[in-house]
């Protein structure tokens, strides 16, 4: 015999029954407008539960859901942070100095070149600088005609002294850049080339040629020794910590002061005996050839900056 309470019970709705809704809602897509979504929302509710909703729902309540998922926002603010991101890793490229570690390897491979061929090349750069007499020892053995590891050391001073002025220029303000240093090493070249020429011209149009090759010598010389203690200088500089390229810079900018002393002492001792009967040409050799290249190379590097 069948319980009838059984049967009643199976003839019941289970409240437990989940029902499937996929087949009575419009498929809709991600950018729907919000009012069709909810009048799919109302039909399908309605017919599974046959009981009608509220149309007079205020439709601020409705549109404010906190379920309601709008994916163009996040999307244009993860291409924003993508676009932010790449932009500032260029500019971080732009500012590196990363370039300027190939110009300075490359110049300690020319000064291992040098001291390769000639061992004591070193020894006599430091001597002369201290000893007179061994820098005009130095000049006779060389007065016929400059050997080719003393052009390998200048090579070395100019790529150096580039990178130094450049480091100096970056510390006040200088727009950063493979074209800016560029600009400064062709400018020092043609400072460096400038001011050898003007000296020779002056001691052939003066006279006092002899005194004039001495002196330019000892430019040489001076700028040698400068640019070999420039190379750990400028590494500092470049790639130190900001509070030790500060430091470093001070100190070399003293070291170079120091240097560039010492070298117009001796060169006033050069020319020594003129100093009475070509002052004037001394004045005008200063002042064309020391400061206004110097003034020259700040403005254009300014001015293309």
């Amino acid at each position: 015999m069948v319980d009838v309470p059984s049967l009643y019970a199976q003839t019941r709705n289970n409240p437990f029954e989940i029902k499937p809704r996929l087949k009575t809602m419009q498929i809709i897509d991600t950018f729907t407008p919000v009012n069709i979504v909810q009048d799919s929302l109302k039909d399908s509710l309605t017919t599974d539960t046959g009981i009608a909703l509220d149309t007079n729902v205020d439709e601020k309540e409705v549109t404010g859901n906190p379920f309601d998922v709008d994916h163009v926002p996040i999307k244009q603010s993860a291409i924003t942070k993508r676009v932010e991101n790449l932009k500032a890793q260029t500019d971080g490229t732009q500012a590196s100095n990363g370039f300027l570690f190939w110009f300075i390897l490359f110049s300690s491979a020319v000064l291992a070149l040098v001291l390769n061929t000639k061992a004591k090349a070193i020894n006599l750069v430091t001597k002369s600088l201290l000893n007179e007499n061994m820098l005009k020892l130095f000049f006779r053995d060389e007065s016929t005609g400059y050997s080719s590891y003393l052009y390998m050391l200048y090579l070395v001073f100019i790529i150096n002294i580039s990178v130094f002025v450049y480091l100096s220029l970056a510390f006040l303000g200088i727009k950063r850049g493979i074209l800016t240093y560029l600009l400064v090493l062709a400018g020092s070249i043609l400072a460096y080339t400038f001011k050898h020429i003007g000296l020779r011209f002056i001691g052939n149009t003066f006279m006092i040629q002899k005194n004039t090759d001495l002196y330019n010598f000892t430019i040489m010389i001076f700028n040698h020794f400068i640019g070999l203690i420039l190379i750990p200088i400028n590494l500092l500089m470049a790639f130190g910590p900001n509070e030790i390229a500060k430091i470093t810079f001070w100190i070399s900018l003293a070291i170079l002061g120091i240097l560039l002393i010492i070298r117009y002492i001796r060169g006033i001792f050069i020319v020594s005996e003129h100093v009475t009967d070509r002052f004037f040409q001394i004045i005008i050799y200063l002042c064309a050839f020391e400061i206004i290249p110097v003034f020259i190379l700040i403005k254009t590097v300014s001015k293309f900056t």
